[in-house]
């Protein structure tokens, strides 16, 4: 009797741990499938070639980087498990990862990573990210784990530039990257297989069980295409997608209190400014930029164009960047000061029209509005009555096709500033274009900035690599440029995004930075 009491007891512990395993945690978290909705086509997937839509997202779970971005905007391993930057900060060693294999099995070397740069500089290719590495003299595989990187000057940027998928060089080595089948049927290393590719733009991937950092926890992910933004919010509604990226402000709203869905909104690394021709005989005068800055009322603005959501922006970098110096004290809305500067400029009513004058002309700006932006348009109206109460006439000057903006447009309409969105980086060294007569010309910038303590402290942070000593310069170059006025820093707008509650673990993907990678974390809870 005792004995068949043991076995039974033996028996009924069995179960126990047993059913402990099935509803652990971590076990109960494999599973699933996600499904991704999009209103826009898919274009290629090529690490070398893609730049948009949801292909370029698609790459971060196909592929891994040499290195990569975490959710704080931190430079972590990925490919590359560590790497060195020699003294003189012209050479770069990474040491890549034993063991990790493509989809198909071949391992990933230093030839692969060689064969995806070289492809990417090769003018043949003509890749979009050519001009990214101007600086660099070659690449080279030191041995199968070793990628080194020769540059012919310093550049501290450049290591951001290596936040690049890696392809296959055993597919692609021989094939031209624009029509090779790769691009409809791609082969990576990363967190997820490609497996199917369908008419109606469904993309299918699926879990890889070999991945280095372990399998994801879905088992699929699906990438649904709808025809526009009405039929992907049907789709919303009927619960038919589990993520959509980039919704519309009105529709987070609606959605943000649905219990349905977990919501995120953050502001973007872009500010909305009006940028100055400085050569303009008006606004060469910091006394009038000056009091502009204290005419608009910012808070209004956020309030009335973006209904709340918006981050005041007060210099050239993100806010709360190594470059962001907190003891920048903004311009306040006070347009008592405002009345008080331009009286000091000699700007007066003469003829108590409301408008300001001196020596017989009236106090007026002319502003470039891009009319195909809702967005713009109203922020425009706003400022032209916000600037009337201070006595300064703003014209709106609207124009739909970018390649109107040509130098004798501008000289012929004497255009005198523009109402644009300017990149304000998390990481300061990645400005320096936006900020200096070396970088190129951007759509965003059509009257250069000349300042000379800017140009001479950005060269010297893009060349430091000592952090503490790049905090003191970038912050000293945000000071530099809010004294100057250079443009009147607005505030940034918002990104919206929804998930499905019954999706977890989403929070370190929802960032400024968007780590596509830590989807591999995502799980469905189970009820």
């Amino acid at each position: 009797m005792l004995r068949a009491t043991a076995i039974f007891l033996s028996m009924m512990l069995s179960v126990a741990v047993l059913e402990a395993k099935e509803v652990s945690p971590e076990t109960s978290r494999y599973g699933g499938t996600l499904v991704w909705g999009v209103a826009y086509k898919p274009t290629i997937i090529n690490p070398i070639l893609t730049t948009q839509s949801v292909s370029a997202s698609l790459q971060g779970l196909i592929f891994n980087e040499l290195i990569r971005l975490n959710a704080k905007g931190e430079i972590e391993p990925d490919l590359a498990e560590s790497w060195e930057i020699s003294e003189d900060g012209l050479v770069y060693t990474f040491h890549l990862r034993k063991g990790v294999k493509f989809h198909d099995g071949v391992e990933c070397t230093a030839e692969d990573v060689k064969f995806t740069f070289d492809a990417v500089i090769d003018p043949k290719v003509n890749s979009p990210f050519r001009s990214f590495f101007s600086l660099v003299a070659e690449f080279t595989a030191a041995d199968k784990y070793t990628f080194q990187v020769v540059l012919t000057k310093p550049s501290a940027p450049l290591l951001y530039r290596f936040i690049r998928p890696i392809a296959p060089k055993h597919i692609l080595g021989n094939a031209d990257p624009k029509n090779s089948p790769f691009n409809y049927r791609p082969i990576g290393t990363g967190p997820f297989k490609f497996r199917e590719w369908t008419k109606d733009d469904q993309i299918i991937l699926e879990y890889n069980p070999d991945y280095y950092e372990g399998r994801p926890y879905l088992d699929k992910i699906i990438v649904k295409t709808y025809a526009n933004s009405q039929q992907l919010w049907a789709a919303i509604m009927r619960q038919e997608v589990d993520l959509v990226l980039f919704i519309e402000r009105e529709d987070y709203d609606i959605l943000k209190n649905d219990p349905l869905f977990r919501n995120y909104a953050y502001p973007i690394d872009h500010s909305f400014v009006i940028s100055y021709n400085l050569k303009d005989p008006i606004l060469s005068d910091l006394t009038v930029r000056k009091a502009i800055a204290c005419g608009i009322n910012r808070k209004e603005v956020i309030e009335k164009i973006s209904f709340g959501h918006g981050v005041e922006c007060n210099g050239p970098f993100y806010f709360g960047s190594i470059g962001y110096n907190p003891m920048v004290k903004p311009f306040g809305f006070n347009p008592g000061k405002a009345k008080q500067l331009l009286a000091e400029a000699a700007w007066q009513d003469l003829n108590n029209d409301g408008i300001l004058e001196k020596e017989g002309q009236d106090l007026e700006i002319r502003m470039l509005v891009d009319e195909r932006n809702e967005i713009y348009r109203k922020m425009a109206m706003l400022f032209r009555q916000q600037l009337q109460e201070i006595g300064i006439k703003l014209v709106i000057f609207l124009y739909n096709d970018d390649m109107e903006l040509t130098k004798s447009f501008l000289e012929r309409n004497k255009i005198q500033a523009q109402l644009n969105l300017l990149p304000t980086r998390v990481d300061p060294d990645q400005v320096f274009e936006e900020w200096t007569t070396q970088g190129p010309e951007k759509i965003y910038k059509l009257w250069e900035y000349d300042n000379f303590e800017v140009e001479r402290y950005f060269s010297l942070g893009k060349a430091t690599l000592d952090k503490n000593k790049k905090r003191w310069i970038y912050q000293e170059i945000h000071k530099f440029i809010y004294e100057d006025q250079p443009l009147y820093f607005l505030y940034f707008p918002f990104f919206f995004h929804s998930v499905s509650s019954r999706i977890d673990n989403t929070d370190d993907f929802f960032t400024l930075n968007m780590p596509y990678n830590s989807m591999r974390k995502w799980f469905i809870k189970h009820q």
